[in-house]
């Protein structure tokens, strides 16, 4: 019921009530006239003023009624109105859902067939580079174990050989050398980068396990402290765990999952060498388990090192893109990380600022869904 029915309505019942009143007050006279025997035209005077606030108050009844009638339906339409609205409401975000829903199907299929793609690409690769490049790094270093050979032999015949000679031979011995060094550095760089391709094609689903995701943190930080102990003890790197009093259990792959944390934290320690060159700082490496209401773990890795530009984080998770040089990583870390947070149905996001820190924030199910079902 809108306010101006509302009032309209009010109206009138004041209007009914003032005529009631006006009523009863005519009678009360009209009885007096007649008790007191007033002298006309009184008493017919005030038999027709009632007989006109009956009229009245006749019009203003029936008025009223036709209101409130007309109210009550406007009312009772509105409700419905509102009860279709909410069911269009309710429809409208289940379709909305739904498209959701959809849109990450969608996404994930998407996702598999070109990590499909890849794979298929990517195993007529590896056997065909592999071996090859096995076979140069093997002759490369056997090269080098003859060249070491073959200068002995030669120093030992220096005596008869003029010094221009030997200096010359031991010169181009020592080139040869340097550059079966290199295509020893590059093989291997090679052989790893193939190997990293050969990581795509492994299945990185099954083997689900319920795990509580703090004590999984302290092993793999552990395991982080002694791998690069020495690194860690001379520049004082502190390692720091916040967790939840209860455990925060949930069902994971602990081997991929040891492998995602490995691979940040090497990333980490990584980021904070490379600052303690540039300057001094106390370096720390923050991890900080949560267990949420709405069923999921969230995970957070921080560090203060060297951050990353703002024109490559969207970069970053992107298959062989890696900003170490090629000796050192292939630049499949991250991206084998978020897949494999993906697998888990989470998600993984990074916030990160130049020179200050860098924060990865992943966020997984306790419950896997297709584990379940």
């Amino acid at each position: 019921m809108t306010d101006f029915d509302i009032k309209e309505i009010n109206a009138l019942k004041l209007k009914l009530r003032i005529i009631e009143k006006g009523t009863l007050v005519g009678w009360v006279l009209l009885i007096l006239s007649i008790y007191y025997d007033w002298d006309d035209p009184y008493p017919g005077l005030l038999i027709v003023a009632i007989i006109a606030l009956y009229i009245v108050k006749g019009r203003f009844r029936k008025r009223l009624k036709q209101k409130e009638y007309l109210a009550k339906i406007v009312e009772e339409r509105t409700i419905e109105l509102r009860i279709q609205r909410d069911q269009v409401l309710t429809e409208s975000k289940k379709l909305s859902e739904a498209l959701d829903a959809l849109a990450k199907a969608q996404d994930e299929l998407v996702r598999k067939e070109k990590l499909a793609t890849v794979g298929q690409l990517t195993q007529g690769l590896v056997d065909r580079i592999l071996n090859p490049i096995n076979y140069i790094n093997n002759f490369a270093g056997l090269s080098t174990k003859l060249i070491k050979d073959l200068k002995e032999n030669i120093t030992e015949e220096q005596t008869v050989m003029s010094k221009e000679n030997y200096a010359d031979s031991i010169e181009i011995l020592d080139m040869i050398n340097n550059n079966l060094q290199k295509i020893n550095e590059h093989g291997c760089n090679t052989v790893r980068i193939v190997k990293a391709m050969e990581e795509l094609l492994k299945d990185r689903h099954g083997d689900i396990t319920t795990t509580d995701i703090t004590n999984l943190c302290k092993v793999n930080a552990d395991v982080i402290r002694k791998t690069f102990a020495e690194d860690i003890e001379k520049n004082r790197i502190q390692i720091e765990i916040e967790s939840p009093e209860e455990s925060a259990m949930a069902e994971i792959n602990i081997e991929q999952m040891n492998k995602v944390m490995l691979s940040l934290l090497k990333n980490s320690i990584y980021a904070l060498l490379k600052k303690l060159q540039k300057q001094e700082f106390e370096p720390v490496i923050n991890i900080h388990v949560e267990k949420r209401l709405n069923g999921t773990i969230f995970l957070t890795i921080r560090d203060n090192g060297i951050g990353i530009e703002d024109n490559i984080k969207n970069k970053i998770f992107e298959p062989f893109f890696t900003t170490k040089p090629t000796a050192e990583a292939a630049g499949m870390g991250l991206y084998l990380c978020r897949e494999v947070i993906l697998n888990h149905q989470g998600a993984i996001l990074v916030k990160s600022e130049k020179d200050n820190f860098t924060e990865f924030m992943i966020t997984i199910p306790i419950y896997q869904k297709n584990n379940n079902e």
